[in-house]
């Protein structure tokens, strides 16, 4: 990862080339997941590659561990509704409008609505390399982490304006995820590259940006508690959550480390997240099995394994019973591997 962007290591031409180094995925049946990580462990000629399937293997087995006893940890198979949309390249940017997902694709540069199980383009634009995607006053606003653009378009896709810098005249680089504070204020990460950090912005409903905080290694999703005091932001580069209070201008105060999800999980990598309305987080895990319930107190609740090879977002459905989880194989046969998960949520009420 030293010396490249996460999301530009993702396929700008093939969805395989990956923002996050491969790793071995648990598959649908855990007994296949053991048979594979231990005869792959002893087949394989590499000792490198031996290591990697039996650290496999232990982390399999610290997951049962961890979930033994835990009334709401979940198999692979179990919750598993539907796949509800399929032959996308890279989705992200997972959200609810009313009761209709929209979502991006990345690969394709496309925002698209699902409408009757199938999914309908309607914004596109040749190398934003969309990511990100948040509902406002005035419609959609797109996170462009190819063109370091924030698009704001409407519901049926029209573009309506765009903004490429901060209030300094300083260009996004390379913008992430969004979310959306009920005073009209959007926070946004932008992720930088080798030589920037990542940063936090927020975006005034007179579409200036603030620069709010610089100090990430690598700034992924964002998300606000439910009373909006508390702000969150994943730092894929060291596998943690951080919190900030929230100032009455909009400015983040205090800082802490809300949950280090390598303590408990092996190799998590948390991309994107939400925040439901009891201030739970349901972090979709780009490396780490699928996604990672946490209490407001940032405590681990349960990891909810999700059957693809990668997590990048997720959605809760209006009623909070079902969770829609952007998802991504790592197979060189298809083209465009990626689709949008539906699973129960386990700790619905």
């Amino acid at each position: 990862m030293a010396g490249q962007s996460v999301r530009g290591q993702a396929a700008k031409v093939c969805p395989r080339k990956r923002k996050f180094a491969s790793r071995q995925a648990y598959p649908r049946s855990l007994t296949a997941t053991i048979r594979k990580c231990v005869m792959k462990a002893f087949l394989f000629i590499s000792p490198s590659e031996s290591r990697a399937y039996l650290r496999c293997f232990a982390a399999l087995l610290l997951s049962i561990a961890c979930g033994a006893g835990n009334p709401v940890a979940a198999s692979a198979a179990e919750g598993i509704e539907a796949t509800v949309a399929k032959d996308i390249g890279f989705p992200e940017g997972t959200i609810f409008v009313g009761k209709q997902i929209y979502f991006v694709d990345y690969l394709r540069s496309n925002v698209l609505r699902l409408v009757d199980g199938r999914s309908k383009v309607i914004w596109h634009r040749q190398g934003c390399g969309a990511n990100g995607l948040v509902q406002t006053a005035g419609g959609l606003i797109v996170a462009c982490f190819d063109s370091g653009t924030l698009v704001v378009i409407s519901l049926d896709g029209k573009t309506v304006t765009e903004v490429d810098q901060d209030q300094n005249g300083q260009f996004f680089e390379a913008p992430n995820d969004l979310a959306a504070a009920k005073d009209g204020n959007v926070y946004f990460s932008a992720s930088g590259n080798s030589g920037n950090p990542g940063k936090v912005f927020f975006l005034k409903p007179n579409r200036v940006a603030v620069e709010v905080e610089t100090d990430l290694g690598f700034a992924n999703g964002v998300g606000l508690s439910p009373d909006g005091a508390t702000f969150y932001v994943a730092d894929s580069a060291t596998g943690r959550i951080v919190a900030f209070s929230i100032a009455p201008d909009g400015s983040l105060g205090s800082r802490r480390d809300f949950i280090r999800l390598r303590d408990t999980i092996p190799n998590a990598k948390p991309d994107s997240f939400k925040v439901d309305g009891h201030g739970n987080l349901f972090i979709a895990l780009y490396d780490g099995g699928g996604l990672a319930i946490v209490s407001p107190d940032g405590k681990l609740i349960s990891v909810l394994a999700v059957p693809a090879d990668h997590h990048t977002n997720v959605a809760i459905s209006p009623d909070g019973a079902s969770l829609y989880v952007a998802a991504v194989d790592d197979n060189p046969a298809i083209s465009f591997p990626g689709k949008i998960i539906q699973v129960s949520n386990p700790i619905a009420r």
